[in-house]
């Protein structure tokens, strides 16, 4: 049952990513799906203007234009009690020194004192309008919206919360991707909801099932 103290989407986002969303009028979302190549990120045709969401390990970052505005999303995770690719390995320092603008965001877990510069932590909230009828009680334990999916949900609030414009792509958020390596989250549902939002999307297969 969602609670009445739980936070809103404006109470939880940090104001560098507010700033981020009403200056941008496209954001671009990449799964952490092995198998998206060049080819999917050209389809994408990301411009300098773009907001680019990678997450966890960002493992195709080095595939996206260093020119667009980047968000990196590291998810806590509570078997290893630590920020999936975080603190940044080198792929992503190197990245970072490279690209145009980047910032980094800590989803859920106790930030303690890694909350400095561009980097922000995002709490952890049942109380978005995509998570309304989430599964979480069908869940294995410790499971709930993966990281993509959350962020779409808080993103989605956000956009209604302060009127924005902004359209919203998705790379890899596709059936048979990289979803089925990690446990604990709702898989089908958040396809299903995701495809009620009619985005714009690049389907990505596995190798075996390339179309």
């Amino acid at each position: 049952m969602k609670m009445m103290e739980d936070p809103t989407a404006l109470s939880i986002a940090p104001g560098s990513l507010l700033h981020k969303l009403k200056e941008t009028t496209r954001v671009v979302l990449v799964a952490s799906n092995p198998n998206i190549t060049q080819k999917h990120i050209r389809q994408a045709a990301i411009t300098s203007d773009c907001l680019i969401f990678s997450f966890n390990k960002c493992r195709q970052l080095y595939k996206l234009p260093l020119k667009a505005n980047h968000c990196f999303v590291h998810r806590y995770g509570i078997r290893k009690q630590s920020f999936f690719g975080f603190p940044h390995k080198l792929r992503i320092r190197v990245f970072k020194k490279l690209a145009r603008d980047t910032e980094t965001f800590l989803l859920d877990g106790d930030v303690g004192s890694i909350e400095k510069g561009n980097i922000h932590f995002i709490p952890m909230t049942r109380n978005l309008s995509l998570l309304e009828d989430y599964p979480f009680d069908d869940l294995p334990d410790r499971g709930g919206a993966s990281t993509g999916f959350y962020m779409i949900a808080l993103l989605m609030d956000l956009k209604a919360a302060l009127e924005l414009d902004f359209t919203v792509s998705l790379i890899g958020f596709t059936e048979g991707g990289g979803g089925r390596q990690w446990y604990g989250h709702a898989w089908k549902f958040e396809r299903q909801a995701t495809a009620r939002l009619n985005f714009e999307t690049i389907p990505v297969y596995p190798k075996k099932q390339a179309r």
